[in-house]
């Protein structure tokens, strides 16, 4: 991953994150405003309808395990529920899901080790990906230099807000190479970005994912690395039992991985060039907007609303195929990787072109406190905790 500039100069104090889930604490806020506080009750008034909303609170369970283990165990399928944005498996985290078809007495009925259910109610519609205003966070750093009077220098600089990248996770959880394999999609190079997905090793944890990958590098043999990929890479065993078939068919390939796995791809790239250009933004000190850029003003919670103008936050472009009016740095960024916005048009898989939107540079550090190695403060949905906290953590000057 590329190193990307720090809004602050001052060097950070250290330390660790994640220790162990209670370390890192994540309370969803909702479009109304609302904590969904841990441990606390969550009681609504019920409106007729066909779905159930409940507080899911949950403890180093994955978003997608945690439901999927609900699901299992109401015995039906995972697609009936839906969730506004995903939480961190590392933590104890809070965040409204719904569920078509079960009584809200049911919901709470449950009895998972580590997940809880703190409100169940229900709703005419299900809940809407993206339908939250920001996450609360408490995060105790390990093993820091726990300076309160350095933390105070660090946040005057930032001046109450931190640099919008996006973080590691968005590019993969072990292997960091899902940009990569959206770049090569992106210029149509398809073998090699099933090349890149099945069979780039790097950074793999799992040893016998790690050798059956290395192995399907050297000889490029799909029915050898059918019988030695282990069980548990269902995605790419599905596209191996293709290529076993159809070895030059990488289209059918690709096709084979759902359309949301595919769009990953797409959007870690754009969100690959979006640090590129910040990055290169807070080097040159250079925040006033450029062409087909804009300032946004804040909605009633504090938080950056794209759709209101004439604020004060520079909302910079996720290049897509309908982005016009390039800035000459957004020209370079596109011609060092050898693509241009129509290449976001993806002729062989058109289900994953993107067209392109919007993001802020930058985002508010809101209800900031630190004390005892604890950080405490609220982000809009879309920003990342572990981005905030590498200005006050990361040495910098090492």
């Amino acid at each position: 991953m590329m190193e990307l500039e720090y809004l602050s100069k001052a060097d950070g104090i250290g330390g660790s994150l994640k220790s162990q889930p209670e370390d890192f604490i994540v309370e969803e806020i909702t479009e109304d405003g609302d904590v969904l506080e841990l441990d606390k009750p969550v009681k609504k008034n019920e409106e007729p309808g066909k779905f159930t909303h409940f507080v899911l609170q949950k403890k180093d369970w994955s978003t997608a395990d945690a439901i999927a283990q609900i699901a299992r165990s109401l015995g039906i399928s995972h697609s009936r529920f839906n969730f506004a944005g995903t939480k961190d498996k590392r933590a104890v985290t809070t965040q409204l899901v719904s569920v078509l078809g079960i009584s809200p007495e049911r919901m709470l009925s449950l009895k998972i080790k580590d997940i809880y259910i703190n409100g169940a109610w229900t709703a005419k519609d299900k809940v809407s990906l993206g339908a939250l205003l920001g996450n609360r966070f408490k995060i105790r750093v390990d093993g820091a230099k726990c300076d309160r009077e350095h933390v105070d220098i660090i946040y005057e600089d930032l001046e109450g807000k931190f640099p919008n990248y996006f973080g590691e996770q968005r590019f993969g959880s072990t292997r960091k190479n899902t940009h990569v394999v959206g770049e090569k999609l992106i210029r149509g190079d398809l073998e090699s970005a099933v090349m890149e997905y099945l069979a780039n090793s790097e950074g793999e944890e799992h040893e016998e994912a790690r050798l059956a990958r290395r192995e399907l590098s050297d000889t490029q043999d799909f029915k050898s690395a059918l019988k030695t990929f282990p069980k548990h890479l269902r995605m790419e065993r599905s596209m191996l039992a293709h290529l076993a078939e159809n070895p030059e068919d990488f289209s059918g390939a690709l096709k084979k991985l759902p359309r949301n796995i595919l769009l990953l791809f797409i959007h870690a790239f754009q969100s690959h060039m979006f640090n590129e250009l910040l990055s290169q933004r807070i080097k040159e000190a250079a925040f006033k907007p450029e062409e087909g850029e804009y300032l946004c003003a804040e909605n009633d919670f504090g938080f950056p609303d794209l759709e209101k103008r004439d604020g004060h936050w520079l909302v910079m472009k996720l290049i897509g195929y309908e982005t016009f009016d390039l800035s000459d740095r957004e020209y370079d960024v596109l011609e060092k990787h050898n693509i241009t916005p129509k290449s976001f048009r993806i002729k062989e898989l058109p289900e994953i072109s993107s067209k392109g939107s919007y993001r802020t540079a930058f985002a508010p550090l809101k209800e900031f406190a630190f004390k005892d190695c604890i950080f405490r403060f609220s982000i809009p949905s879309g920003s990342y905790a572990t981005i905030a906290l590498r200005e006050f953590i990361d040495l910098k000057n090492k």
